[in-house]
């Protein structure tokens, strides 16, 4: 970890249910709100590389569009392959400003 936290959006353009798409380095990362909370995870899903930002949200779980794989989000377990986890990156709010610790 590089320990330092990096801006990867605005809280005001966050809208819940609407997942965006971000990028630290070269890894992709999507931020998701869920209801006062915000979670950020790796933006490519764990079984076959789908971007997860264009993915649908149901309460806590989150379907890749591609393949149809769901995640929690509030802990990265995947329903189909309880050996795949969702990368879940530290979320820091700065006033308006979303920052992620990878």
């Amino acid at each position: 970890m590089s320990g330092v936290y990096t801006r990867v959006g605005s809280l005001a353009a966050l809208r819940a249910g609407t997942p965006t798409k971000a990028r630290i380095g070269d890894t992709p990362v999507a931020v998701f709100a869920l209801g006062d909370d915000v979670v950020a995870t790796n933006g490519k899903c764990p079984h076959a590389g789908g971007p997860l930002h264009q993915g649908e949200i149901e309460g806590n779980i989150l379907t890749c569009p591609w393949h149809g794989w769901t995640y929690d989000l509030r802990t990265g377990a995947c329903d189909e392959d309880p050996s795949l986890n969702l990368a879940r990156y530290p979320v820091r709010l700065d006033g308006d400003d979303i920052m992620v610790l990878l």
